[in-house]
């Protein structure tokens, strides 16, 4: 059945993703996943955070019911657990080990449409789709053990979206690779993932491509879900310590409306304006957004009448940090002789990744510490 003809069957009030009190565990163990209900609209998106042998392989498995769980996943209106095999609106990616190196990146693309039995022409338009999508044209007809890492993963996100589903599950398909590698690839899964208009769930142990990986984040530990939340709310308004120490790493983030000009892109950062990073689209022109704001991009003086409180210092390995709050933002700065409690005035000259304004961004000035 093609992704069409479930979406004329299927209940098209129900959101995305509907996940109530979801519980799953191995072998009779104690729960490796545990106490999660969100929900997601239509081409909703969520990103599992959290490090090592936290729960979020595990989590990913029961959504795309690999395996017995406890509660209920309803995706598209329909319990997973109810729907044929053969009928199962979710793709899973597997890691490179699923890749067949000796095979071609076209004979590995089009695989699942083959098990599946679909007629050459759909298999055709879906190949055209998703090596457009991914810029593989020119990799088809090579084998997968001659490419380089972030061409597999490419391929393989290729192989994961060739197929019409109502739910993506990507589980950190960049693992083990090199930064500029990594960075390659997953640009061009967050630019795939901007175009479909399916639900995506990813998961990843990178709050970098947490934050650039737009919509919601859950921080996981220990298999139970600390928050889900926008970023914003997560580094203004933290759940838990474990929250506290997944966002906080030193990166301030500030409001700014983003513009483009002769000179490129550029955000007024508090009455000047600075370069910032091409984004995924040219739609986010004159939008508010929230970016991000490295230690060495920003600069304080001390000033009574200024807006930013100084409310925090931090030893690091390359020295001291202080931090500076204002209703709409939070920046570090490098050694900056400024008392804990003093007005200071300080100047943004860079800014680093952007992600969605969602909504109104307040700084919680009382957040645990």
């Amino acid at each position: 059945m093609h992704y069409n003809e479930r979406m004329e069957k299927q209940d098209i009030d129900a959101p995305g993703v509907k996940v109530d009190g979801l519980e799953m565990s191995y072998f009779g163990s104690a729960p490796s996943v545990q106490h999660w209900s969100f929900e997601l609209p239509r081409s909703g998106r969520l990103c599992i955070f959290g490090m090592h042998n936290q729960g979020k392989t595990a989590l990913l498995r029961a959504l795309a019911g690999l395996e017995e769980y406890r509660g209920s996943i309803r995706v598209g209106g329909k319990e997973v657990r109810d729907i044929p095999v053969k009928e199962t609106p979710i793709a899973f990616s597997f890691d490179f080990g699923s890749l067949m190196p000796r095979k071609t990146a076209l004979q590995n693309i089009v695989r699942p449409l083959e098990l599946r039995k679909a007629d050459e022409g759909y298999v055709r338009t879906r190949l055209a789709y998703v090596t457009r999508l991914f810029d593989i044209e020119d990799l088809l007809n090579a084998k997968v053990k001659d490419l380089t890492p972030a061409q597999c993963a490419k391929v393989l996100l290729a192989r994961i979206f060739v197929r019409e589903c109502e739910l993506y599950l990507v589980d950190d398909v960049f693992s083990g690779m090199g930064y500029t590698s990594r960075r390659e690839a997953f640009d061009a899964f967050v630019t795939a993932v901007g175009r479909t208009d399916a639900t995506v769930i990813y998961a990843t142990d990178r709050m970098y491509e947490a934050r650039m990986f737009g919509g919601k984040i859950a921080v996981v530990y220990g298999g139970i879900p600390q928050q889900i939340d926008e970023y914003y709310k997560l580094y203004s308004d933290p759940g838990s310590l474990s929250v506290v120490r997944s966002v906080d790493d030193y990166v301030g983030v500030i409001g700014a409306t983003l513009k483009t000009g002769e000179n490129g892109w550029t955000v007024n950062a508090f009455g000047h304006d600075v370069e910032a990073p091409e984004p995924i689209s040219d739609t986010y022109a004159n939008k508010r957004v929230l970016c991000c704001v490295y230690p060495e991009f920003a600069v304080a003086t001390a000033d009574p009448e200024g807006e930013w409180t100084a409310d925090r210092s931090i030893s690091t390995k390359s020295g001291r940090l202080v931090r500076f709050v204002r209703d709409d933002g939070i920046v570090y700065v490098k050694n900056a002789d400024i008392a804990l409690g003093a007005r200071a005035s300080v100047r943004v000259f860079g800014v680093g990744n952007m992600f969605d304004r969602i909504s109104e961004f307040k700084i919680n000035k009382e957040r645990e510490q």
